[in-house]
């Protein structure tokens, strides 16, 4: 049975484990199935049912601070040590699993560089093994990709490490690939290594319309902003709305924040539903009439893929990568966005009507699961007709 080790970058939010999840889930349920072991630090690991066949090693956990560095979460450790623990335990589990194939997801030497003794390691590899990066349609801004890169020799590795570079992303949307020129990559065929193979939109379940609007700030640590402009617009309101509301604040906002937006909501008149985390978002996202929603790369993707009106609310720093999404999904998906200093009760209000409207029509590839999949099962494929 072919095996595949998944490294998620885990020091922020939910995004990179749900992506790593859904891809181990396709890969698993392939025939024959594969064995996957996702090596992640995230804290939430365990509240995500795991499909048969997939695994995880939990790393101790590392929290990226607002000005980019590094610490331990929960352990009282300088972060070098704690970089060397969790470095040493995903070397061991690579040696001792024995994948066919290593994914790296989105960080191409791991936090902190965590990952070069890995890479040096599968360098003595005699081509039985094969080395695989994804990564998003937008990181951050290019500019500022470059030059974190150069600084730590991420071009070079990509230009002789990998073997193949996966992007979440359709090519007709500019992704930071594209803009890094990362396309100028070959492997030793001399073929491309880089891959745009769409977006990661799971199969959304059929779930019986909720008719209610949907407000939502990813996995929490930054969306307080986000969900005090809709409360406000609703406590503004003369008459609550003709239809209910869920407000899920996601487990990473502070017990502080949380406590404050549940007062508010239960204080509010009208059918106003408090949510702390719900590991099941599709579902919820299936059955809205509407969503209010940060730009995160698996919250648009489930938006786009259920076809609901959606108004996108990007975070703007550190990073740009939001607002970059945003902008330039908006053309090409038919959701509504504006920026976080501009969403006031006029704005809210003004998409509330519109929800009443057709659903979007998007012009984009969702097949990327599949796409995904296929290219990680064909470079196996062509490992195992090689040892042959």
């Amino acid at each position: 049975m072919k095996r595949v080790l998944i490294y998620s970058h885990d020091t922020y939010g939910l995004g990179h484990l749900r992506r790593s999840l859904l891809i181990a889930e396709r890969l698993a349920e392939s025939s024959p199935p594969v064995n996957v072991l996702i090596a992640t630090g995230s804290p939430r690991a365990q509240a995500f049912e795991l499909p048969k066949g997939v695994g995880t090693l939990q790393l101790p956990a590392v929290l990226k601070q607002a000005d980019g560095t590094y610490r331990s979460r929960d352990l009282d450790i300088p972060i070098r040590r704690l970089l060397n623990m969790r470095s040493q335990l995903i070397l061991s589990a690579w040696r001792d699993f024995r994948p066919d194939l290593v994914f790296v997801d989105h960080a191409p030497i791991g936090v902190g560089g965590e990952l070069r003794p890995l890479l040096d390691a599968l360098k003595q590899r005699s081509g039985d093994q094969r080395l695989v990066l994804g990564m998003r349609d937008i990181i951050d801004e290019a500019d500022s990709v470059r030059r974190s890169w150069q600084r730590d020799g991420v071009m070079d590795r990509l230009r002789e490490d990998y073997d193949r570079v996966v992007v979440y992303g359709c090519s007709r949307f500019l992704t930071t690939a594209q803009e890094l020129g990362l396309s100028e990559l070959k492997d030793g065929l001399g073929e491309p290594k880089v891959r745009h193979v769409g977006y990661l939109a799971r199969r959304m379940p059929r779930v019986r319309p909720s008719g209610r609007l949907l407000v939502m700030a990813g996995g929490g640590g930054d969306g307080h902003r986000l969900l005090r402009s809709v409360l406000t617009t609703l406590e503004g309101r003369s008459a609550p709305l003709p239809f209910g509301v869920d407000v899920v604040t996601g487990p990473f906002l502070s017990d502080r924040r949380r406590q404050e937006i549940k007062e508010r909501c239960d204080a509010l008149s009208g059918d106003v539903e408090f949510v702390a985390f719900d590991p099941c978002m599709e579902r919820r996202i299936a059955a809205a009439k509407g969503v209010i929603s940060m730009a995160g790369y698996n919250s648009v993707v489930e938006i786009l893929a259920a076809r609901v009106p959606a108004l996108l609310v990007p975070r703007e720093k550190p990073r740009q990568e939001q607002l970059l999404r945003a902008r330039r999904l908006a053309p090409l998906s038919g959701l509504d966005w504006c920026r976080q200093r501009d969403l006031g009760p006029q704005v809210i209000e003004g998409f509330f009507q519109r929800m009443e409207g057709s659903r979007p029509e998007g012009q984009l590839c969702l097949n990327g699961l599949r796409r995904t999949r296929d290219e990680l099962m064909a470079l196996m494929e062509l490992e195992l007709r090689r040892r042959a």
